[in-house]
């Protein structure tokens, strides 16, 4: 029993190497040896979730192929959507959704959207495609602010827009008024 655990976790580090290193041969490998497709780093991230952070498209493929957790979370409660969310991978996002992700159910522990982490990023084609699939443009995370808020202390004005052009507005009790006022000021 020792030797076989002791095989899984080295398979289990060669997958998260591989999966880094954008190696799907190796991947495949790592699986094919006895790797567990949803094993664990130490942030409790899953190879899936590494794949959507790296942008590995066809990684991330062979592993819902696989059967990884398309809703596992890290440490964090970050999802492989929040992922795609930050590394901007529109096709990773569109996959993951077609595979069983759940949009409403995708807040991390402080209630951080992926269109939050795609709004701070200014990744705004990855936001306009999930605000089409109903993420919702003042859904708040954990202090109350919406995804506008955080994209204006970004310095987003492209995602301002966006979100306004959704219905979003300035958050003046959050904000302030002084920097409420710049936030309406920014418009198409």
């Amino acid at each position: 029993m020792l030797a076989f655990a002791a095989t899984t976790a080295a398979a289990g580090d060669l997958l998260f190497d591989a999966v880094a290193a954008g190696d799907k041969p190796a991947v495949e490998q790592a699986l094919a040896s006895g790797a567990d497709v949803d094993s664990r780093a130490p942030d409790q991230a899953t190879p899936l979730i590494a794949a959507a952070l790296g942008d590995q498209l066809a990684i991330a493929e062979l592993l819902l192929g696989k059967g990884a957790d398309v809703m596992a979370r890290n440490s964090g409660g970050f999802t492989p959507l929040h992922a795609a969310a930050f590394s901007g991978s529109l096709p990773i996002a569109k996959l993951l959704l077609e595979k069983g992700a759940v949009l409403e159910d995708s807040a991390n522990k402080s209630g951080v959207t992926p269109l939050i982490v795609a709004g701070e990023e200014n990744h705004v084609e990855l936001a306009e495609f999930l605000i089409g699939q109903g993420a919702d443009v003042k859904h708040p995370e954990g202090h109350g602010y919406w995804p506008i808020t955080r994209a204006f202390w970004k310095g987003n004005t492209d995602m301002i827009k966006l979100f306004k052009r959704h219905g979003a507005t300035c958050q003046t009790k959050v904000l302030g008024e002084a920097n409420a006022a710049k936030c309406e000021a920014i418009h198409d």
